[in-house]
């Protein structure tokens, strides 16, 4: 559910003596990974126009992850990466704030789309995938362009206007996610830890994925308010200028 509309993770530290190598890798960084979203974008249109006929686009698209999945592994566990750089300190972000950012993510993949049988049938990861897809295509070109200092005017546009739609569209597709695990890992007690045993340890993966899909309710409308403040002072500057 990260929010992930922290500007200052695509620019490197004032006074670091590397800064110029650091740029440089930034740009092929977000370049890649924007190239990398708007590879899954399209791939995931494709498929949906391709199947539409049998499959109806609300009932979801069986087969679509096996289309996607290499892709989706890859470029979305890349954005520990930006974890990595706020440590070594590439970037001026908050390390921890960056790391809490990209684990609802990496959680979404591997603990529900690729970690629970039948979860990545459901018509969620379609809705994800369309959501996470169109923001990050924009997000990393938006970073690219502001670290080489040539941002249209239109990109910093759909940055702070199209989550709008997009983030509670991504919040809904995580939550149909969410719930369509729920009753598989119940039934199979998936990677829960029962008692007795000579830990005297006891984990329920199904609560803890309750405690996951509530913990939204709180957090979404104040990350949500925060998007919405952020887009008034940005925009609000781009307007003076």
């Amino acid at each position: 559910m990260a929010a992930n509309n922290n500007a200052e993770t695509t620019t490197p530290s004032k006074g670091n003596s590397v800064s110029g190598l650091a740029k440089g890798y930034l740009v092929a960084y977000n370049v890649i990974l924007s190239s990398g979203w708007g590879m899954i974008l399209l791939k995931t249109l494709q498929y949906m126009l391709d199947n539409e006929g049998e499959y109806g686009i609300w009932k979801g698209v069986p087969g679509l992850h096996f289309v996607i999945k290499d892709q989706l592994r890859l470029f979305q566990t890349l954005a520990c990466m930006e974890v990595v750089h706020c440590i070594i300190g590439i970037v001026s972000s908050s390390a921890l704030l960056t790391f809490l950012q990209v684990l609802s993510r990496v959680f979404v993949l591997w603990g529900l789309i690729e970690g629970v049988a039948g979860v990545n049938d459901s018509v969620g990861l379609m809705v994800v995938l369309l959501a996470w897809s169109i923001t990050e295509v924009i997000r990393y070109a938006f970073y690219a362009c502001t670290l080489i200092g040539n941002t249209p005017r239109m990109l910093t546009y759909m940055r702070y206007t199209l989550f709008y739609v997009l983030y509670p569209t991504g919040v809904t597709g995580e939550q149909i996610l969410f719930f369509t695990a729920l009753p598989v890992v119940r039934a199979t007690q998936q990677w829960s830890i029962s008692l007795p045993n000579p830990l005297n340890f006891a984990f329920s993966y199904y609560y803890f994925l309750i405690f996951g899909a509530f913990i939204y309710i709180p957090l979404f409308p104040q990350l949500y308010g925060h998007m919405i403040s952020q887009r008034k002072k940005v925009l609000s500057k781009v307007k003076a200028e």
